[in-house]
């Protein structure tokens, strides 16, 4: 009992904290006499069984053995654990030689060189610019060396390449003295100097940008890279654990032990940003598995100006990843040693048995939140300590002198050296000019051009499409599947036969198919999309008798490639991105996100906007994440009606994003094979639709889909087109009014034109909303610009919807073709606070005004 309370509580007593700031009360239960024990006993030695790595000992040799190992400067929580071996692993790990690693003398003056640039990097941006934001890692030097071990020891266990997320706090240092970004580059950032090949980007601020680099440790190449990301702290987590299982289907690392993420945090945000918890509810389920993170907290025992007891409601901030009994290491970061020690530990623990580890490095931030605030104003007692505390590199160096391993002679040098090296390549910083990095490798095809607005060719052959056809809709004989879902396969069948009536569903497991089958991997990810939301995808079967499954769209051909849906967790944020990570590494994927109704969309807003909408022009990272967004007004309330559209649109500029609304299943299939057949990569959000999964005229024939079609970025009424039995309509100079358009409304609008019989009314719909169509439009306008009156007409409230950004556009195109009424009318429900109505009876009125208002004289 006596050993297993220093095994669950060692680490409350343990000699974690540089500044002693920590409580740390004696515990009861962790002196022998709680146990039974008196103190004439405890030179008696005492049988030991198989409860530690000796069979006999006494009282005072077992307290001398534990504190060594579980209470000097490494706390370790590992008795959570369920599994067995994991546990009996990890205690084998923490109790071979006392938990002391024992360096070498070279060992030991790399860690101090390590420690030399971290603090000496800091100190010189410290001189050269007074003043200016760094967000720096004094206090937390250790996490260099500590880095350095990860992945040295993990190249000697088979890793090929590492990606890392961190904020911003010590950022610069890792870039320059981890990924050898030069420091020549990070100066010239500072200096203000630095250009970018992307004439468009808009840039960010130094300690928010990325890097990659090759690092050679003993012969084992590891590729190391840091991932962008905001000031929107853990945001990045999920898009580098998205990069990393990319990353390892790249490299068929199907037992995920080449590519490792690791993620570096802070203690406040570790603790207080809910994304951390749904990146560990993802660490184990099928699709999101990374095979294990490496988290390291640099604890600053302070979040801005917050104390840890106001700044959380446990004792540790890392207690969250006891969630999915993760082991915990904490450490002193004043002693390199141990945590380098529990680096190693780490990397260990999580090749061996795949999965999170977290180590906890607690130390402090030597100046204030940035380096222009002054932080006595809130924690005067606790910066009275530091700054009379030495730095890690003195109290090391001192440790290192004192034992002889170098002289002081050497440490002198040492400093002198690396300063003389930051000196030398400050004086060419300013001239230097970096050239853009990320459209090279994979990404070397897909170098984005202004303008540029090639299609790619997104037909396929009849032929083609009738063989395809018979395989996605292919049931095996022995298989039991259920009556309504055989029938709605029977029916595709039909379709491909007869060439008529393509569905929704449809077009988009052909789109996925002939994709497939061209040797493009589809990764569709999302809260029931396996099935769909509205049970219209059904593109995992499974057997009523045996529940085994069977997936059409991995039954194709040989040679295809894999088609991957995943049932996601019940998360928006983490899970896009994920996504957005995973599309950011793997340009030749079709990575598709689809949320469960639109409407939930928003809690994934901080990866909307700072990652989707804005990576491309701040990062010159491109990504070609397709968002599948259910959109539509059918009187299911607030929450179930709006993906919130206008708020999309108004991201857009710069050809940032594309934003569809599309009323045809084939221009759905179109417009998901140009994600991949571009030669460039956008985000391309649908507002995809609910109703009309299953509506009569939302159909399109299999010429829709052949080489002779391509996507359409504008439509017109069905009516002017023909062929579906629809009222004839005026000639164009007797039209009266042309409403504009997009989405679901429109067939609204179509039905109740067929019974009011109003033949002067012409409908277009607009299907990309950006970038928006200008020169199509005016090209279908010019007919009407004569005695004809232009609307837009929405379902959404006028403050909602397209309206307020496609207002603009529709009126310089009447503008640029002299149309006699440049003006555009709006059409739609009044403004609102809450998209829609929650109750029945006010949505159809609402509807039924909108449609009068159309057709009114």
């Amino acid at each position: 009992a006596l050993i297993r309370a220093y095994r669950i509580r060692g680490h409350l007593i343990a000699n974690l904290d540089p500044l002693g700031l920590m409580e740390r009360k004696f515990l009861d239960e962790l002196h022998p006499s709680d146990h039974g024990f008196k103190k004439e006993d405890y030179n008696k030695k005492i049988y030991l069984r198989e409860y530690m790595d000796r069979k006999y000992a006494t009282i005072n040799e077992i307290l001398l053995f534990l504190r060594k190992t579980y209470c000097s400067t490494i706390g370790a929580e590992h008795m959570h654990i369920s599994d067995p071996i994991e546990k009996k692993w990890f205690r084998e790990r923490m109790e071979k030689k006392e938990n002391q690693l024992h360096f070498t003398d070279n060992g030991k003056k790399a860690i101090l060189n390590k420690l030399v640039q971290a603090e000496g990097f800091e100190k010189f941006l410290a001189v050269k610019f007074i003043g200016t934001k760094r967000f720096g890692i004094d206090g937390g030097e250790s996490l260099i060396p500590a880095l350095e071990q990860i992945i040295k020891r993990g190249g000697q266990l088979g890793v090929k390449e590492v990606k890392i997320g961190m904020p911003h706090r010590g950022r610069l240092n890792v870039l320059a003295n981890l990924l050898q970004k030069t420091y020549k580059r990070i100066l010239n950032e500072f200096i203000g100097e630095h250009y970018s090949s992307a004439k468009d980007s808009t840039g960010d601020v130094k300690y928010h940008l990325g890097a990659s680099s090759n690092r050679d440790f003993d012969g084992n190449l590891v590729h190391i890279s840091l991932t962008e990301n905001p000031s929107h702290l853990e945001a990045v987590d999920p898009v580098v654990l998205g990069q990393t299982r990319a990353k390892q289907f790249f490299h068929q690392d199907k037992k995920r032990q080449k590519v490792v993420p690791i993620l570096i945090h802070g203690d406040a945000a570790f603790a207080g940003q809910g994304v951390v918890a749904e990146c560990f509810a993802m660490s184990g389920v099928r699709g999101h598995s990374t095979g294990g993170t490496i988290h390291i907290i640099v604890n600053n025992q302070i979040g801005f100006t917050t104390s840890p007891r106001f700044a959380r409601s446990s004792p540790y901030p890392s207690d969250i990843a006891k969630m999915v009994e993760a082991p915990i290491l904490h450490v002193n970061g004043d002693d390199p040693e141990a945590v380098v020690h529990c680096a190693r530990i780490a990397v260990e623990f999580r090749q061996k048995f795949n999965r999170d580890i977290v180590v906890d490095m607690i130390c402090y931030r030597r100046f204030g939140h940035n380096e222009g605030d002054e932080p006595s104003f809130t924690q005067p007692i606790m910066y009275q300590k530091i700054k009379k505390h030495p730095s890690t590199l003195s109290v090391y160096a001192e440790k290192l002198i004192k034992e002889g391993t170098i002289s002081e002679e050497e440490f002198i040098i040492m400093k002198t050296d690396f300063k003389n090296l930051l000196n030398e390549q400050f004086k060419t910083a300013k001239e230097y000019r970096p050239k853009i990095e990320w459209f090279e490798g994979v990404w070397s095809r897909y170098k984005p051009e202004r303008g540029k607005d090639k299609r790619g060719i997104t037909g396929v052959s009849i032929d083609k499409i009738r063989k395809i056809g018979e395989k996605i809709t292919f049931i095996p004989q022995d298989f039991n599947v259920h009556p309504t879902i055989k029938k709605i396969y029977e029916n595709k069948k039909k379709m491909f036969q007869t060439g008529k009536g393509f569905d929704w569903a449809t077009a988009e497991q052909l789109a996925f198919a002939t994709l497939l089958e061209e040797g493009y991997p589809v990764r569709l990810s999302g809260q029931d999309s396996g099935r769909g939301t509205f049970s219209q995808r059904h593109s995992v079967l499974r057997d009523q008798k045996n529940n085994n499954h069977y997936i059409p769209l991995n039954n194709i051909s040989k040679k295809q490639k894999k088609f991957e849906v995943i049932d996601s967790l019940l998360s928006e944020l983490a899970v896009l991105g994920f996504e957005y990570g995973y599309a950011l590494s793997e340009p030749t994927t079709l990575v598709v996100w689809e949320a469960q109704y639109g409407d939930f969309a928003n809690g994934a807003q901080v990866v909307i906007d700072q990652f989707v909408t804005s990576g491309e022009r701040k990062w010159s990272r491109a990504n070609g994440i397709v968002m599948l967004l259910p959109h539509g007004y059918e009187g299911q309330g607030p929450d179930h009606s709006s993906a919130r559209l206008e708020r999309f649109l108004q991201l857009c500029a710069q050809e940032n994003i594309q934003v569809m609304n599309c009323t045809t299943p084939a221009n759905y299939f179109h417009a998901l094979r140009r994600q991949i057949h571009r030669d460039y990569r956008k985000p391309l959000i649908i507002m995809t639709p609910k109703s009309l999964l299953r509506h009569n005229i939302c159909v399109s024939n299999i010429e829709d889909f052949s080489k002779e079609n391509t996507i359409h970025r504008v439509l017109l009424d069905h009516a002017d087109v023909g062929g579906y039995g629809l009222i004839k309509l005026k000639k164009d100079t007797e039209i009266r009014k042309v409403i504009m358009c997009s989405g679901k409304v429109y067939f609204d609008l179509i039905k109740a034109r067929e019974k009011l019989k109003k033949n002067d009314v012409f409908f277009i719909r607009i299907e990309e909303l950006y970038p928006f169509p200008v020169k199509t439009l005016a090209k279908h306008l010019k007919r009407f610009k004569k005695n004809t009156n232009f609307y837009w007409c929405q379902e959404e409230p006028q403050n909602m919807g397209a309206w307020n950004a496609a207002r603009n556009y529709i009126e310089w195109t009447l503008d640029y073709i002299g149309s006699e009424n440049p003006k555009v009318v709006y059409i739609g429900r009044n403004p609102a606070a809450s998209p829609a109505s929650g109750y029945q009876k006010k949505h159809l009125a609402q509807q039924e005004e909108i449609i009068e208002k159309v057709f009114k004289q």
